[in-house]
């Protein structure tokens, strides 16, 4: 045993003393066992556990060694001393020597005093000894370290270790403990909720066990350091250590109840985790969260509608209603009943009958609160409590008064009822709110319906009425407020019994009813009832006497509409009120626009005069529940929304089916009853359940009611129900209803459309929260089910492309996401699906190149995460960088207020423009302007800024153009708009405090308070603008180039046209005199906040002079300060009677130090002559502009550091990034992670730069340290790093940029000539490839053989190798230089091979040999391939452009015609073989295919931009014969390919091409203006009219797309006296020709039907923004439709002018032929008569017409419209004997003469259709033509039945009269079905065949319904009645 306890003392010893060579190899740890006489595994068990514990503590401890224990560790100084223990060779010799070791004990026995862990190494070797001793079989023994241990601090070293510790060292997932949390708690959660679940199981807190015995350590000596390590771990992932705190059996100590109090308070308050932390706290311990609920809503009675979201989440509603705190569960229950979540009636009742009168008590004593807190907030608004509504209060009592109670309760219940009843005066009731009659005494009741009866037989008037009414509402008397209570509930509740009431008592009655409203007699809860009541009278028929009723109350009360907007739009939407009263409503619209015009709403009628609830009882009428939600919001005022009800939307690309919104009359809401089960079903519902709710609602649920079910659904489940999303549509499907599915989905739509335009959405986070969530849900619906987002509903890149327009990301962006999110469990649309592709790029340029917020992007990262695929990965578009300006196109209406604001109108005169050229600048919409009261004096103080604002001479740019310097004057104006505010308030704030202190202080013996108060006025004055000038110069200098940048961008000028340094300069230049109106602004704003300071001092000086005369003492500040004032100097000293002259002079030193820059005094003295500067007076500062646009904070004013600590922030700066670099030299920078700390500190050196005092010469110094850096270094990685972060200094300032690149360029020193850190900095636009050639070749010229041999490899490697970084064109005077030097003989040999590979390149000779010369297709292939190079290059510009087109014209190949014409057609070639074979690629994205297309695109218009007529005659025409001369190339080389390919033949390439020219000459069209037109029409007549479908159908499709392409069509049709319409009508015509013989077929294939729905969509484009044009070619149209065709043909007669509103066809007793329009004819431009020419026809009719002979003719036109017999080719390709275009042509052209005959004739009185010659001829024809002519005659009729004009009124004339005169039952059954055959198709239907067919079958004239072919089939009588309803 002695030796034993030897053996174990000396382990530790001997090895301590043998440092840590014992370790360094077995042979030497197995002579240090030996003097222990450990030899081998049979020397016996000599050393035990606990030994070997010790020395693994020794070793962990000191692993590294230190100075102290330097001798003791390392005995021999030599070279092969080691520096740490090795590990495994102390375990491994153990395990051989020692078998008998349990290193499970070993662990254990580590609990010894002097343990202890100090770093992750230490923990690394207790491990990793365990791990070899083992061999891996078994797990480390962690349950070691719990519970309590001897060594606390030991055990508490090891536990904070591990939970520090890299996830590669330790990972506490890989043991078996009790999870927090684990993936299987979230198995049915939503992906996102498993998402968030993922990341929290990966935490090392992740075990109950250690958080137990952490936090039980707090009971300890080691309190303070537990609660550091709890506080910080709260911090970083309070979600674990919440969840964890909660599952720790108690007793609990104090450290751990407030961690958890806290914790639990903040994730019911809102936390992003606040989902998954609930759910689970629900499950591991519900008591805990319901005292955190409990107390939650101790704190804030407002938090139990949180509390109610969070139930409704975690389905927990009837678990919280069980608490035993009544009135929590009261108030949750009540604000649940409001949303519908619970039947309130059964829930109090089975309360009472469960708890009896103590629950009814509490529920009293809810009521009497909550009643006392509304007329609180009637008294001053100000009450925070959720408000009770009408519905609600009105169940309380009623089930309280139906229940037996106790005597006590019984009084209280008498007190809440009569509160209750006054407080809700007015409410209507069927039965009062008791369920039983009102409470009122039979005397007030008598005496109540007295004053009714005497009114009604006119003993009183209704004015004394009123004024009785209103005098019993004032009252004092308590009696008469009962009356006045009994009255207006009486007449309230008679409501019903209104229809039947005589006329003059119902008109009485009215009247008194209208001027409740009027006088506001009613309260805030009657009030929207009152209305509702009114709306609902009005919307009965016109001679109703209720409608009456309406009317004559709408009249009383008329004034106060304007208090309404919503209310008037319900008004103006009523047909009735606009026919029988136009002067009502003249009255609202004028209502409106005084309303829209002013920019507040001050009104009597506040929030609180209109609080209504949210409805009426569920028992109301269903009609009146949806009206009631209406005027919820119909009348509540809201200044900053009334007014946009009216505006147009912000988003237009998002639309609703017409269908289910227009069908509203099948649809019902359920009754009370079934509206409960329904909720109860919804809300019980879950997985386990699912069948057997389904099969329950399956019952309860009716088609009539899905309407309201799919509303219920969308906007109170899953808008609020995220994570239960996945079990709804599970519900929804098991439903197995289309029809509700497609409810839903409109349901979805029209909230999302909703939200999406609502105001408050984009202020309000919980709004957003909603469309995420509905975002969600519509992706489920939709795109998860693999079914499509139709374009016509949301248009998604429209979507994106108006919100970034309007300001608006914040909303659209994470909506677009959410839908698209749900595309990750679809199969098509997964990437690269195309349509989700193209809205990922362009949101991938919304990610790139606008200023997004983080959270926007981080909602971007997460799609493309969600979707599996790299955001740098998807090439983003450029459409919002290539699009024109939205301002310059569609707003000219803003010029005029802009006109206004640059001629200064809010002031003076400034200085002419010097030019009158209109600006353009976008001004916000007035709607986007805050109703804050703007201070004249700051508005036009920055309004004067204009004529002081600076220009360098040398920034042309800017001298030129005078609207530049308006966009200049406007930046910034917004950005000392967006920082004024808070810089003022602060400064003012921290000047008047100090102020205030030392003036007190200082005058505390001083009697004159003039004296005081200008000494006071000096020195805050100077303090407010001193630290305003310091605080806000480098923000408003960032804000105000960002302002100038936005604005230069979208005023269309690129960052081409503007360099950043030009922008720099301006801001630099300006900078002073907007740092000098913000710090006079802090001057003003001063004056008045330190007078209202000091005004009791002045007060107090002022009054003690007047009484008394005697010397001044404030004795409140002298006495604190008398103790000591012996003490100082004596020119300290205060004196009596006030500061001596010497101690004044202090504050008047104050005056004479120099404030104000020139500009600015002449600015505010100016404004001060004009408007007078009051003192006192006060200094709202006032946003003219959209404040959204402005995210300026004052917490966000960084103060500025010193140079001193600015170096030293740098220094360590870089020697972290040195550090970090060495670690992994050979890396790249995209390869780094987003979060890297190298990307980290590249971010924050600029920003270090930016915040010094001097950040130009700070950013200088910064940048010549990172430059010598550049050139000292040699690994990738810090080349790259170092020249972003170079490029990022010179964005910083442009005095760095320009004394940078001056360096680079034009410093003579060979140091910089190292050839990949210049090329590096060519890549990255620091160096300009031309500048450094131009300075190389001067150097070349010198000789120098250092700069020959830069020269040579640099032109190598940016020219030569790929990727290229320069164009040879770069570098041409350096070539020059270096090929003069080979003539010379003085080149080395590198010099003459760079140039030999140049030579083919540049070789000119072989343009003189044949065209067809193989070697001249290779030269202009050559050409083509760099060009399309030069137009990749990101650095390329117009400029760079023109000099590659300048040279090609210098090579030659643009001379010649044969050589330009083969150059085009090898361009072509070249780009369609590109594309052809990177398609057969599998690696190759579409944007790498279309790279050659695209550039040949910009080089042809660009080649046309640059042309010019060689003679010099007329350029314009020359640029046209070019551009066709090219497009006939293309054609050619299209019709080959066409050709040889045949069924291989691709169309895409070409497709490619034109609409890449369609948007190419787009973005040129300011340039090429006075040609655009005839472009056009080029690109029409001779390219698309050649490329038609009947001459190339392979081409079709693509022909299709490019004639109705939006860069081609509008323009042609929009263009000037309607000059484009018939090259489009002719496209259109040649489109339908080629559609003919496949629309004969009934049965069409897959491709035909595809064309079709795209020739559907065109015309559905036209009719919607081009109906003029249909109408006036309908004819042509219709002439070549096939007859089978009656959609397409309706879709065409529907067309009427935009400028006509269409009369209601089933308006009774319409009258058409008084229509004004009836008499106009209209334009037809198509040819109809040319059709007749042929064999005399024409002349013939024209003949007839006019003297109605030969008799013979009617008799033979038939013979005349049919087609010859023998001519049977014929009448196969048209499908008909008869000529159908002569047949049409006849029909059309008679009925023209017919009409101008009638004209003629009208004065006579002559009929419309008569026994005339053009009725002899359609008399004779109906006889005479078989039934296919005659059913071709009658169709030609018919297309002439379109909108209401003289040929609609006239051919439907002629039709009813064939109908009535025909003798034969054919005929009417032929005229019938023609008719027929067009209503019974999907909508449009022309209006004329509407009223045709109402005509026919209404009128009794024509008897239709007596005939046998409308009842000879069921179907038919059953498709007639149909038809006619």
């Amino acid at each position: 045993m002695e030796q034993n306890e030897s053996s174990r003392l000396s382990l530790v010893k001997v090895m301590s003393e043998s440092g840590y060579n014992c370790c360094s190899s077995v042979t030497a740890f197995r002579s240090v066992l030996s003097k222990l006489e450990v030899t081998s595994a049979e020397s016996g068990e000599i050393i035990m556990e606990d030994d070997v514990a010790q020395a693994l503590g020794m070793i962990a401890n000191s692993h590294t060694s230190s100075e102290d224990g330097a001798a003791n560790w390392n005995q021999t100084p030599d070279h092969d001393s080691k520096q740490s223990w090795n590990i495994e060779v102390f375990v491994t010799t153990l395990v051989e020597l020692q078998p008998h070791l349990d290193w499970g004990k070993v662990i254990e026995k580590l609990d010894y005093p002097e343990f202890v862990v100090n770093d992750t190494k230490g923990l690394e070797i207790i491990l990793t000894a365990y791990k070899k001793a083992t061999k891996d079989r078994s797990q480390f023994p962690l349950h070691v370290f719990w519970g309590r241990w001897n060594n606390i601090k030991g055990q508490f070293s090891f536990l904070n270790r591990i939970v520090h510790a890299p996830l590669e060292t330790f990972n506490l997932n890989d043991y078996p403990v009790q999870k927090v949390l684990s993936l299987e708690d979230f198995a049915n959660s939503s992906a996102n909720l498993k998402s968030m679940a993922g990341l929290l199981t990966l935490n090392p807190w992740n075990s109950v066990e250690l958080i137990e015995t952490l936090i039980k350590m707090a009971d300890t000596e080691l309190y303070e350091e537990i609660k550091l390590l709890f506080e910080k771990f709260t911090k970083q992932t309070p979600e674990v250590v919440c969840l964890g705190l909660a599952q720790v059996q108690k007793p609990w100590n104090a450290l751990h109840q407030e961690i958890i109090n806290r914790l639990v308070s903040v994730f019911l308050a809102g936390h992003s985790s606040s989902t998954p932390v609930l759910t689970r706290l629900w499950q591991v311990n519900s008591n805990l969260f319901t005292e955190g609920c409990l107390e939650m809503h101790k704190k804030d009675a407002m938090s139990v509608s949180r509390i109610l979201d969070i139930a409704q989440d975690l389905k927990i509603l009837n678990q919280l209603l069980a608490i035993q705190s009544f009135f929590f569960s009261i108030d949750l229950a009540a604000l649940a009943s409001r949303r519908e979540y619970l039947n309130l009636e059964k829930w109090l009742q089975d309360n009472i009958v469960e708890y009896g009168d103590s629950f009814i008590h509490d529920c009293l004593e809810f009521l009497n609160q909550k009643l006392a807190l509304e007329i609180t907030r009637e008294t001053n608004g100000n009450v925070q409590s959720v408000r009770l509504s009408n519905d609600v209060i009105a169940i309380f009592l009623r089930i309280l008064h139906n229940s037996t109670m106790s005597g006590e309760n019984a009084e209280l219940f008498k007190e809440v009822h009569r509160v209750a009843l006054r407080l809700t005066t007015g409410t209507p009731s069927e039965s009062s709110v008791t369920g039983t009659e009102p409470s009122f005494s039979p005397d007030v009741e008598e005496e109540a319906n007295s004053y009714y009866e005497r009114v009604y037989r006119q003993e009183i008037s209704i004015e004394d009425m009123i004024k009785l009414l209103q005098k019993f509402k004032n009252s004092q008397e308590q009696r008469e407020n009962e009356i006045f209570s009994c009255m207006v509930h009486n007449l309230f509740d008679e409501y019903q019994f209104f229809p039947k009431y005589p006329q003059r008592e119902l008109t009485i009655t009215s009247v008194i009813f209208g001027s409740l409203i009027q006088y506001q007699l009613v309260g805030y809860m009657a009030l929207g009832i009152a209305l509702r009541y009114v709306l609902n009278a009005l919307r009965n028929p016109s001679d109703s006497k209720m409608f009456n009723f309406g009317v004559q109350a709408l009249l009383q009360f008329q004034s106060r509409l304007p208090e309404w907007p919503q209310y008037c739009s319900h008004l103006l939407q009523i047909p009735q009120l606009q026919q029988s009263h136009p002067d009502i409503i003249q009255y609202v619209r004028s209502a409106l626009a005084s309303n829209a015009n002013s920019t507040t709403v001050t009104t009597p009628t506040t929030a609180s005069t209109l609080g209504i609830g949210n409805g009426e009882q569920a028992s109301s009428q269903s009609t009146n529940t949806n009206m009631n939600n209406e005027l919820l919001s119909a009348i509540k005022p809201s200044p900053d929304t009334s007014n946009k009800v009216f505006d147009k939307p912000a988003f237009t690309a998002l639309n609703l089916d017409t269908l289910l919104a227009a069908d509203k009359d099948d649809y019902e809401i359920p009754s009370e009853a079934i509206q409960d089960k329904i909720l109860f079903i919804v809300n019980n519902v879950a997985q386990s359940n699912l069948d057997t709710k389904v099969a329950e609602m399956k019952e309860l649920l009716k088609e009539s009611h899905f309407r309201w079910f799919a509303n219920y659904l969308v906007v109170k489940r899953a808008s609020i129900e995220p994570n239960y999303h996945q079990l709804y549509l599970q519900f929804l499907d098991a439903l197995e209803s289309q029809l509700l599915v497609k409810h839903v989905l409109h349901e979805t739509f029209a909230n999302v459309k909703v939200l999406l335009n609502s105001e408050k959405t984009v202020q309000s986070l919980s709004e957003r929260s909603l469309l995420k969530n509905l975002g969600s849900w519509l992706g489920g619906m939709t795109l998860a089910r693999n079914k499509p987002i139709k374009h016509k509903n949301i248009a998604f890149k429209e979507l994106l492309i108006e919100g970034y327009d309007n300001n608006r990301l914040i909303v659209v962006i994470p909506f677009v996401c959410k839908v698209l999110e749900q595309a990750c469990k679809s199969k098509v649309f997964k990437p690269p699906n195309p349509w989700l592709m193209a809205i990922l790029k362009l949101l991938a340029e919304l990610y790139h190149n606008v200023d997004l917020k983080l959270n926007l992007k981080f909602e971007i990262e997460v799609l493309c995460k969600s979707l599996e695929i790299e955001l740098k990965d998807i090439e983003p578009t450029t459409v919002l960088k290539d699009r024109p300006p939205k301002e310059l196109v569609s707003q000219p209406p803003r010029r005029n207020e802009f006109d206004k604001w640059a001629r200064n109108d809010y002031g003076p005169p400034v200085k002419p423009p010097q030019s009158t050229q209109p600006p353009s600048i976008p001004i916000p919409p007035p709607s986007h302007i805050p109703h804050t009261p703007i201070n004249l004096n700051i508005d036009e103080g920055i309004t004067n800024l204009a004529p002081f604002i600076t220009f360098n001479p040398n920034l042309s740019i800017f001298t030129n153009q005078p609207m530049m310097k308006k966009i200049v004057h406007l930046a910034i104006d917004r950005a000392i708009r967006e920082i004024i505010t808070p810089v003022v308030e602060r400064s003012v704030t921290i000047a008047g405090i100090s102020t205030r202190e030392l003036i007190i202080k200082d005058f505390a013996l001083e009697p004159n308070e003039e004296k005081m108060r200008n000494a006071a006025h000096l020195m805050v004055q100077n303090l407010a603008g001193s630290l305003a000038l310091v605080t806000c110069k480098e923000p408003l200098r960032i804000s105000m180039v960002t302002h100038l940048r936005n604005l230069l961008l979208q005023n269309g000028y690129s960052e081409q046209n503007i360099p950043e340094q030009a922008i720099l300069i301006v801001v630099s230049d300006n900078l002073e005199l907007a740092c000098s109106f913000i710090e006079k602004a802090a001057m003003d704003k001063a004056v008045p906040e330190i007078d209202e300071s000091l005004a009791s001092s002045f007060s107090n000086r002022k009054k003690h002079r007047e009484r008394t005369g005697q010397p001044y003492y404030d004795m409140t500040v002298y006495s604190g300060i008398s103790r000591y004032m012996s003490n100082l100097p004596e020119p300290l000293r205060l004196k009596p009677n006030g500061l001596q002259p010497q101690q004044l002079r202090v504050y008047e030193d104050f005056a004479r130090i120099p404030r104000l820059s020139s500009h600015a005094a002449a600015i505010y003295d100016d404004r001060n002559s004009r408007v007078g500067m009051h003192r006192g007076q006060d200094f709202p500062i006032g946003h003219l502009y959209n404040t959204a646009e402005m995210p300026f904070d004052g917490s966000q004013i960084h103060i500025p550091i010193t140079a001193h600590q600015s170096l030293e922030k740098f220094a360590s700066y870089l020697c972290e990034l040195d550090k970090l670099i060495s670690k992994n030299p050979q890396a790249s920078w995209s390869s780094l992670p987003l979060n890297s700390d190298i990307r980290l500190l590249v971010k924050e050196i600029p920003l270090l730069a930016t915040q010094s005092f001097n950040c130009d010469e700070t950013a200088l110094h910064f940048s010549q340290k990172v430059v010598q850096l550049l050139y000292k270094n040699d690994s990738n990685l810090s080349r790259e790093v170092y020249v972003i972060l170079l490029e990022r200094l010179c964005e910083t300032s442009y005095k760095v940029k320009k004394e940078v690149t001056n360096w680079l360029i034009y410093a003579d020193d060979e140091r910089k000539f190292i050839v990949p850190v210049v090329v590096a900095l060519i890549k990255a636009g620091l160096i300009n490839a031309s500048d450094q050639d131009t300075q190389l070749a001067k150097l070349i010229e010198n000789g120098r053989p250092t700069v020959i041999d830069f020269t040579t490899k640099l032109i190598r490697e940016c020219v030569l190798k790929e990727p290229q970084y320069a164009s040879r064109n770069d570098f041409m005077h350096s070539i020059d230089a270096l090929t003069r030097l080979t003539q010379r003989g003085k080149a080395p040999e590198t010099v003459i091979q760079l140039l030999e590979d140049l030579r083919p390149r540049t070789s000119r000779d072989i343009f003189t040999k044949d065209v067809e010369n193989p070697g001249l297709r290779e030269q202009l292939t050559s050409f083509f391939a760099e060009w399309v190079r030069v137009y990749q290059h990101p650095t390329s510009n117009e400029k760079i452009y023109a000099t590659f087109i300048m040279q090609l014209q210098q090579q030659g190949v643009l001379k010649g015609e044969e050589i330009s014409s083969m150059f085009f057609r090898v361009c072509t070639e070249m780009s369609v073989e590109h594309y052809l074979k990177q398609k057969a690629a599998s690696h190759a994205t579409p944007a790498v295919a279309y790279q050659a297309i695209d550039a040949f695109s910009k080089l042809i218009v660009l080649l046309v931009k640059y042309h010019s007529d060689p003679d010099g005659v007329n350029h314009n025409v020359a640029k046209i014969n070019y551009l066709t001369k090219i497009l006939s190339i293309i054609v050619l080389v299209l019709a080959q390919a066409h050709e040889q390919r045949r069924q291989q033949f691709n169309q895409k390439p070409f497709f490619r091409l034109f609409s890449s020219l369609l948007n190419d000459l787009n973005s040129y069209e300011q340039q090429l203006q006075p040609i655009y037109f005839q472009i056009l029409t080029a690109l029409s007549n001779n390219t698309f009219h050649t490329l038609q479908p009947l001459f190339f159908p392979g081409f079709t499709f693509a022909w299709l797309s490019l004639i109705s392409h939006r860069l081609f069509m509008p323009k042609l049709l929009l263009a000037e006296n309607q000059k484009g319409w018939p090259a489009f009508h002719k496209l259109l015509i040649c489109l339908f020709r080629f559609l003919v013989p496949f629309l004969r077929n009934v049965e069409m294939r897959d491709t035909t039907r595809l064309l079709y729905k795209g020739t559907l969509r065109v015309l559905l484009v036209l009719l919607h923004d081009f109906p003029e044009f249909l109408c006036d070619y309908h004819f042509s149209f219709c002439d070549v439709i096939p007859s089978s065709c009656i959609q397409l043909r309706n879709l065409i007669l529907s067309a009427f002018p935009r400028n006509m509103r269409l009369p209601d066809p089933f308006t009774p007793n319409l009258k058409v032929d008084l229509l004004p329009e009836i008499s106009q004819s209209p334009r037809v431009l198509s040819d109809y008569a040319s059709a007749l020419i042929a064999n005399n026809l024409k002349n013939d009719i024209d003949n007839y017409l006019k003297t109605r002979s030969p008799i013979s003719f009617p008799l033979d036109l038939r013979n005349k419209l049919m087609i010859d017999p023998n001519n049977q080719s014929d009448i196969t390709s048209t499908g008909s004997k008869y000529n159908v275009s002569v047949i049409n042509a006849l029909v059309l052209y008679v009925g023209i003469q017919a009409i101008g005959q009638l004209h003629n004739k009208s004065a006579q009185g002559t009929p419309p259709v008569t026994h005339s010659a053009p009725m002899d001829i359609f008399q004779q024809l109906l006889i005479d033509l078989d039934s296919e002519g005659r059913y071709l005659f009658l169709s030609a009729i018919a297309n002439q039945l379109r909108y209401p004009n003289s040929h609609t009124h006239y051919f439907s004339c002629i039709l009813l009269y064939l109908f009535a005169e025909g003798s034969q039952e054919v005929i009417k059954e032929q005229v019938t079905r023609v008719l027929l055959e067009r209503l019974i198709v999907n909508r449009p239907h022309p209006w004329g065949l509407l009223i045709t067919f109402i005509e026919l079958i209404k009128n009794p004239r024509y008897n239709f319904w007596s005939h046998s072919f409308t009842r000879c089939a069921t179907d038919i009588e059953r498709l007639f009645d149909s038809v006619s309803r």
